[in-house]
C-alpha cells in the first residue's frame, strides 16, 4: 500500500528548549475519532477534535544517548554541509506530507546532530536506479557524490554489486555493533569482509512492518481471555492464536479467522520470523550460513500451516481489508500502513504484535518487508570518511527510542482506537527484524531456493524443508564464496 496519503496537519517546526527536551519524549496520545467516515486520503487543514485521551507516556532515553555519544569522534566540522541522498528524503527532512508530530520529531534530530556536530543537514530525493547511475559515474570520476546514501534493502546486492558502496569497516571509529544500529539489519547488509549497509532508528519505515490487526467486538463475542493480557504476559503464542480462531467457528454470522491483503504472498515468512527463526547469519569476516535446521523446526511449521491455510479463512487476498473493514473477519494480518485505511472503519479494532511460537520465546518479532526496508550506505567517494561515520552515528543515536516513540505517537493521534494498541504497536516498531536472505535473493538462485521459498513451500505442503536443505545446501554455500571474500 504504499504511497497512500494519510490525513496531514500542518508542520509547526519545534526548536530545542535543553538537552533534556531534546533526548526525551512525553505527552498525552489523544484517541482518533472514527465517528466521521472520511476519505483517509483527504487532507485536513488542521487535526479532528479528540473524543477522549490516551494515556499520559513518557520515555526518557537521556542516559543511553548521552553514553553512545562517547562513541562520536567530538569533532567539530565548521558548518560544514551534510548531503543525504535517498529513496525516501522526507525520512530525513520532512516535507508537506509528514504529520505534524513526526515532522516535529525529525526537526529535533536534525537539529540536534546540527548542533552536536556543527553540520547543516540536507536531503535530496532519488528513484533507486536514478541513484545508482549517479553513484556509478561519481565513482568513475572520483567524484564526491553525497555523505550519506539511503535506500531500500533490496538495492544493497545492486548496488555492491556494482562497486558504489564503501565497506562500513572502514570509517573511522563507526561502531557498527553499536545499539543504536539494528543487529539483525546489520547481519543483513553484511557479506563476508565487506559490511555494506546499515539500519537503525534513524532510518526505521514502520509501513515496511506488520501486525495482527482484531475485531474487538467478535473477540468479545468469543468471551475470552484479552490478547493484550497474554502480550503483555509474553503469552501471545500461535497455539493461543489457534485458539481464538477454533472458538470463531462457533459464533453465528459466518466469520473468516482472518484475511491477509498485502502479506498474503510472504504470511509464511512473516510467521517463520515472528516464531523466533532466522534464516541466514551473516558476520563481519565469516562466509554467511543457514541458521536453521528442519528438525527444530517441525513442530512451528505445523502451527504455520494451521495458520496460513486455515479453512475458514478469507478466500481473497485482493479484497482482505475491505473484508476485515466490514466486519467479516476476527483478524487481518497485515502491514502497518492499512492503519490510514481501516481508520476510520465502523469496526472497532486493535492492535497485536504477531505471535510468538512459544511464551518461552524471548521477544515478539516483526519482519521487515524487504523492499521497503530503508539502510545506510556510504560512496566510496566520499570526501570526509569521519564526517560520514560521524553522521552515520549521530543520526541514529538522536533517534534511539525517540523516533519510533513519536511514530507511535503520530498513529495513536491518527489512526488507533484504544490504550492498549499503543503499548502493541511500540513493541511492533521496536522490535524490526532483517535477514540476509531477502539482501542478497537476486545475487544466486540458491539463496531464495534454501531459504524463503523453502518456508513457503513447507507451509504450503508442497515439499518438506529437509528435501530443501539437501538439495540446495552445496549450492548456496559455493555461492558464498562465490559472493564474497574471508580474508
Amino acid at each position: 500500500m504504499k504511497n497512500r496519503k494519510a490525513k496531514t496537519v500542518c508542520v509547526a517546526v519545534a526548536l530545542l528548549c535543553c538537552t533534556v527536551l531534546a533526548l526525551s519524549g512525553c505527552g498525552v496520545f489523544l484517541l482518533n475519532n472514527p465517528a466521521d467516515n472520511k476519505d483517509p486520503a483527504v487532507t485536513d487543514p488542521q487535526p479532528p477534535e479528540p473524543k477522549s485521551d490516551f494515556d499520559v507516556v513518557q520515555n526518557s532515553y537521556s542516559r543511553q544517548i548521552t553514553q553512545f555519544k562517547r562513541d562520536l569522534s567530538n569533532e567539530q566540522y565548521g558548518g560544514a554541509s551534510v548531503k543525504i541522498a535517498s529513496t525516501k528524503s522526507n525520512t530525513i527532512i520532512p516535507d508537506e506530507t509528514v504529520s505534524a508530530t513526526l515532522s516535529q520529531e525529525l526537526q529535533r534530530r536534525n537539529t540536534y546532530v546540527e548542533e552536536l556536530l556543527n553540520v547543516s543537514i540536507s536531503s535530496v530525493q532519488t528513484d533507486s536506479q536514478t541513484m545508482l547511475d549517479e553513484m556509478k559515474a561519481a565513482v568513475r570520476a572520483g567524484a564526491y557524490y553525497a555523505d550519506l546514501v539511503e535506500f531500500p534493502q533490496s538495492d544493497i546486492s545492486a548496488f555492491g554489486a556494482a562497486g558504489v558502496l564503501m565497506n562500513l569497516q572502514a570509517l573511522p571509529g563507526l561502531q557498527i555493533d553499536a545499539e543504536y544500529f539494528n543487529l539483525t539489519g546489520t547481519s543483513a547488509g553484511t557479506g563476508g569482509d565487506m559490511v555494506y549497509a546499515l539500519t537503525g532508528y534513524a532510518s526505521l519505515n514502520p509501513d515496511a512492518l506488520s501486525a495482527v490487526f482484531f475485531n474487538k467486538g467478535l473477540m468479545e463475542q468469543l468471551q475470552m481471555e484479552s490478547p493484550y493480557a497474554l502480550v503483555d504476559r509474553g503469552e501471545w503464542t500461535m497455539d493461543k492464536y489457534l485458539e481464538y480462531t477454533a472458538a470463531l467457528t462457533a459464533l453465528e454470522g459466518g466469520y473468516h479467522s482472518y484475511a491477509a491483503q498485502n502479506t498474503a504472498t510472504y504470511l509464511p515468512d512473516l510467521l517463520f520470523f515472528s516464531g523466533g527463526q532466522r534464516l541466514i547469519q551473516s558476520t563481519r569476516g565469516s562466509y554467511p550460513y543457514i541458521n536453521f535446521n528442519a528438525a527444530d523446526t517441525l513442530d512451528l511449521f505445523a502451527k504455520m500451516t494451521a495458520i496460513v491455510y486455515d479453512e475458514n479463512a478469507y478466500g481473497s487476498a485482493v479484497t482482505g481489508i475491505s473484508a476485515f473493514n466490514e466486519g467479516n473477519t476476527l483478524f487481518l494480518i497485515d502491514r502497518l500502513d492499512v492503519m490510514p485505511i481501516i481508520a476510520n472503519s465502523s469496526v472497532e479494532w486493535g492492535v497485536l504484535p504477531l505471535p510468538k511460537y512459544s511464551a518461552a520465546q524471548e521477544t515478539y518479532a516483526s519482519l521487515a518487508y524487504y523492499e521497503d526496508a530503508m539502510f545506510f550506505g556510504v560512496v566510496p567517494t566520499v570526501s570526509d570518511v569521519q564526517k560520514a561515520s560521524d553522521v552515520l552515528m549521530a543520526l541514529n543515536i538522536t533517534s534511539y527510542g525517540l523516533t519510533p516513540d513519536a511514530q507511535v505517537k503520530n498513529s495513536a493521534y491518527l489512526y488507533l482506537r484504544d490504550n492498549d494498541s499503543i503499548r502493541m504497536l511500540d513493541i511492533v516498531l521496536k522490535n524490526a527484524v532483517y535477514d540476509f536472505a531477502y539482501t542478497f535473493a537476486n545475487s544466486n538462485n540458491a539463496i531464495p531456493s534454501i531459504t524463503f521459498s523453502a518456508v513457503r513451500n513447507t507451509t504450503g505442503g508442497i515439499s518438506d524443508l529437509q528435501r530443501y536443505l539437501d538439495m540446495w545446501g552445496g549450492r548456496f554455500e559455493t555461492s558464498m564464496y562465490q559472493l564474497f571474500s574471508v580474508s
